[in-house]
């Protein structure tokens, strides 16, 4: 399972293929096959193991939130530190989950995966984002957490991109860029939480 995930991270589901899997496993391709079943179902499978986790603890440190004077920016931390500091925790099967995350959420051909595995998870968020801002539109708020979360699956897999783009030799830290990540979400999802603007 962790072969297939790094494989299908840097090759994304069309390019890779059981045999580089096996290869990467260092085992038969008839026990890929076997273990994992036929490439599709062993995509879904690699995107449902570590999801569970994602969406629990989203959805414990959102609720923790209830009844305390929270502010955007405990969202923002609550709904994205169980990935990204996972991903960016020195665990390179989190960076490369992360990476897969990205596939399913640029994709419609994954929609049905999406729906099980993220869509809960968000849908709560965003109604606590509704319930919090009860003057908010939904239709805005849906759509700046889809924005927040394409900006932290971007730097999940383009951090090498902000390294050449800031011409510091090394690049930023890690830590620096997901601070750096919460704040830019948090002014993104606050100006939705206003009036319209002409």
């Amino acid at each position: 399972m962790d072969a297939a995930e790094q494989v299908f991270s840097e090759r994304g589901f069309e390019g890779a293929s059981i045999r580089d899997i096996a290869e990467r496993a260092q085992v038969q391709k008839a026990n890929v096959n076997f273990h994992g079943g036929p490439k599709e179902e062993l995509f879904e499978r690699i995107v449902a193991r570590r999801a569970s986790v994602l969406s629990e603890e989203r959805l414990t440190a959102i609720k923790a939130l209830e009844g305390q004077d929270w502010q955007v920016r405990d969202f923002v931390a609550a709904y994205m530190q169980p990935l990204i500091t996972r991903a960016f925790g020195g665990d390179p099967q989190w960076l490369a989950y992360a990476r897969i995350v990205a596939m399913v959420s640029a994709d419609t051909r994954w929609r049905a995966l999406a729906k099980v595995h993220f869509d809960p998870a968000a849908s709560f968020a965003v109604q606590a984002l509704c319930a919090r801002f009860p003057d908010a539109d939904p239709n805005r708020v849906s759509a700046s957490l889809v924005y927040a979360v394409s900006a932290m699956l971007a730097l999940c897999t383009s951090d090498w991109r902000i390294s050449a783009l800031s011409g510091s030799e090394g690049g930023p830290k890690a830590q620096d860029m997901i601070e750096n990540l919460l704040s830019f979400c948090e002014a993104g999802i606050t100006g939705s939480l206003g009036a319209e603007t002409a």
